[in-house]
């Protein structure tokens, strides 16, 4: 081999193993917003009461309708309001998004205000 050849070589054999370090890291952790949307077997829906768990939670954002908020320690309850009907969703501000709250559903209503049985829902925190 010519000498640029084994230097070229020898440059990406230094470089390649960085470059996968680098790929192997999560999202840094720090402040940041994530969603969270309420997924419904019934389509369309009205309103619902959520808690979320976990350290640093912060301000909740609509992403339609209303969302009506109380923080207790780790613990935000979250009401969220599409009149219209449809899908329920919020964003919510959190210290560290690499430790994402659990989300528990206590409640839900169609559109037309009639409280529904929670089988075959969900709470889906996700960036």
């Amino acid at each position: 081999m010519t000498g640029s050849r084994v230097r070229g070589w020898a440059a990406l054999a230094c470089f390649l193993p960085v470059a996968v370090a680098c790929g192997d890291q999560g999202p840094a952790s720090g402040p940041g917003i994530l969603t969270v949307q309420v997924v419904s077997p019934n389509g369309a829906e009205g309103a619902a009461l959520v808690r979320l768990i976990g350290p640093g939670l912060g301000d909740v954002t609509p992403d339609a309708g209303r969302a009506f908020s109380d923080l207790r320690g780790d613990t935000l309850n979250v009401v969220v309001v599409n009149e219209a009907g449809g899908d329920l969703r919020f964003r919510v501000a959190l210290a560290d998004t690499t430790r994402p709250p659990q989300g528990v559903l206590l409640e839900v209503s169609g559109p037309d205000d009639a409280v529904r049985a929670l089988a075959g829902y969900a709470v889906e925190v996700r960036r």
